[in-house]
Order: structure tokens, then C-alpha cells, then sequence
């Protein structure tokens, strides 16, 4: 099941997060926000609708490209959100 998907990438996210891999502390702040509304939206009843509601994969594609470290574990989320149509 693609949201199955969805929760591992996003617990590598959350590693990157806690672990302060984002040096910069205005990324790893912003990117904390996009972590925070990803998981409203993995547990609400209809998560692709509030991922797509919050513009979720546009601001993670934003990191893909700007943050190197970041960068893998975004692109995997991303591709498991193309999973479930989003």
C-alpha cells in the first residue's frame, strides 16, 4: 500500500531532522514545518488530499534541489507520494 511507503520515507526524514543533519538552521526550521504538516496529513483520514490541499510535494521538491543532504531522503518521499497519485 503506498501509504505504507509514505510513513517509512517519512520516519528517514524525521531521522534526518533529529539527528541535525540540516546544517542550516533556516532550512532544517522550514523543512521542520513541511515534516510537521506531512505528518497531519499521514494521519488524517485522507492524507493525499490534505498533502495535496498543503502543497506538501512542491515545498519538499524545493529542498530536493536546494539542500544536498536532505536531498535523497526527499527525493524517496517524493517518489512514494507519486505512488499514491500525488
Amino acid at each position: 500500500m503506498p501509504i505504507k511507503k509514505v510513513q517509512s520515507e517519512f520516519k528517514k526524514l524525521s531521522d534526518v531532522l533529529s539527528e541535525g543533519l540540516v546544517a542550516d538552521e533556516c532550512t532544517a526550521g522550514e523543512l521542520q514545518k513541511v515534516h510537521d504538516q506531512l505528518q497531519q496529513a499521514i494521519m488524517s483520514g485522507d492524507p493525499a488530499q490534505l498533502i495535496r490541499d498543503k502543497k506538501i510535494s512542491q515545498q519538499l521538491l524545493m529542498f530536493e534541489e536546494t539542500n544536498p543532504v536532505v536531498g535523497k531522503v526527499v527525493k524517496d518521499l517524493m517518489n512514494a507520494l507519486s505512488g499514491m497519485g500525488i
